[in-house]
């Protein structure tokens, strides 16, 4: 049976069911749209790296093996998926993240096709010894590259300095040491736990008729036995792990990037924390603040100075990220704006211009298919309503801001640092 989800703010209306095989499925069409994207995605990421199925004993996993199971799921015995993507003139792709692996297409011309090859290939795992053994270079020469990446290290030196066990702070594509030790049969174990139906989902947004997407997932989608697959649990201490990592590679001025450690929250209160926090940071450090005219009067930092929240499947904590040759000073002052904040709060008026742009922003990715796409895909991992972030901004109320203000603890945080090499500015 299928749901209508109606969103007064922007006035559309996403429709949303339960395929018989298990897979949810959500539906946006977009009058007036040329382009269509549909994303198939699978509950798992770079942090499900150990699993129990139907409550058996949790089997530990290499790192990177969810990143390594995408590139070979394109990858079939006669013809690889973007081979036949090319054949139609789509756009295709996939994307691991810590939480989910995404597989998706976008196209203006043959979306039936289209959606038939993307549904196809990801239900049909071929792997073997060989195949498995000729990919491994490949990531390898990736996980290299990243770590040649002075904004990804950055990033992930950060995740490593919040989080002490929460298997976020692992690299997503794992190590080279890692990757050695998968095998063919590590990714089919991997992919017949998370891949079943029940775990996951299906979202399309734009120009396409919902009729013709159910037609579709009943010829395509495959029914199996639904599994009860449970990722290990943890229990991450409140306090961040290190103050602070640093590390040291070529780059023309030092970047850091700062984040303040909260508790993980998931449905509602996940999405309150990320557009509180994300109101509060631009109010106290965004392009506007004292803080940026300060900070930039002084040097100390650059147009590269943003701040955000970096939220997901068990994490969430907002942040700032820039250039400076004094990075510590930067995260002192900081956190002497957060003390000063909670002393004389910021007024009304300034939080409702700061909610406006919050909320403004929301609207505009209403405008973009792939954005949509995207909202779709984020509400179906999180258990929300595909307008509910969008809901939350426009709801969001002074005093909770506040009490979200007296809630956020500024010394316990974790300042990642990439030095230059050399140490010339």
């Amino acid at each position: 049976m299928i749901k209508k989800i109606h969103g007064d703010i922007i006035n559309e209306t996403c429709l949303e069911y339960v395929h018989k095989s298990g897979v949810r499925v959500f539906m946006l069409p977009m009058e007036g749209y040329s382009s269509a994207v549909a994303q198939f995605s699978a509950k798992f990421g770079s942090q499900d790296n150990a699993f129990s199925v139907n409550g058996g004993e949790y089997r530990k996993v290499p790192d990177g093996t969810a990143h390594y199971l995408e590139h070979k799921l394109f990858e079939s015995e006669e013809k690889d998926a973007f081979s036949q993507f090319a054949q139609t003139g789509a756009m295709c792709n996939a994307g691991t993240s810590f939480d989910y692996t995404q597989y998706y297409f976008s196209c203006t011309n043959n979306f039936r096709k289209n959606l038939e090859i993307l549904l196809g290939f990801v239900q049909d795992p071929y792997f073997t010894p060989d195949n498995v053994e000729k990919e491994r270079g490949i990531i390898g020469q990736e996980i290299t590259m990243y770590r040649d990446n002075p904004n990804w290290r950055v990033f992930t030196g950060l995740l490593e300095g919040m989080y002490k066990v929460n298997p976020v702070r692992n690299d997503i594509a794992g190590t080279v040491e890692s990757i050695a030790e998968i095998t063919d049969k590590t990714l089919y174990d991997c992919y017949n736990a998370y891949y079943n139906p029940a775990n996951m989902f299906l979202c399309v947004a734009g120009n396409f008729d919902p009729n013709e997407v159910v037609e579709i997932c009943d010829q395509k989608l495959q029914s199996r036995l639904p599994l009860d697959v449970k990722s290990a649990p943890f229990d991450e201490p409140n306090e961040v792990n290190l103050a602070s990592t640093e590390i040291k590679m070529q780059v023309a001025k030092p970047i850091f990037e700062m984040g303040f450690k909260r508790p993980s929250l998931d449905g509602q209160a996940a999405l309150d924390e990320y557009i509180y926090y994300n109101i509060l940071f631009d109010l106290m450090f965004g392009g506007i603040s004292d803080f940026f005219m300060k900070m930039r009067e002084k040097g100390l930092i650059n147009e590269e100075f943003s701040d955000g929240v970096f939220n997901g499947r068990g994490h969430l904590f907002p942040f700032l990220r820039g250039e400076s040759t004094e990075p510590l000073a930067v995260a002192e002052e900081a956190k002497k704006t957060i003390r000063a904040f909670k002393k004389s709060p910021p007024s009304k008026d300034d939080f409702e211009r700061v909610k406006r742009m919050t909320y403004g922003g929301l609207v505009r990715d209403w405008g973009s298919v792939s954005s949509v796409a995207d909202t779709l895909s984020e509400a179906a991992l999180s258990g929300n309503s595909p307008f509910a972030v969008l809901d939350t901004a426009a709801g969001a109320d002074y005093e909770k801001t506040l009490e979200k203000l007296d809630d956020l603890d500024e010394e316990n945080t974790c300042i990642s640092i990439v030095e230059n090499e050399i140490g010339d500015y």
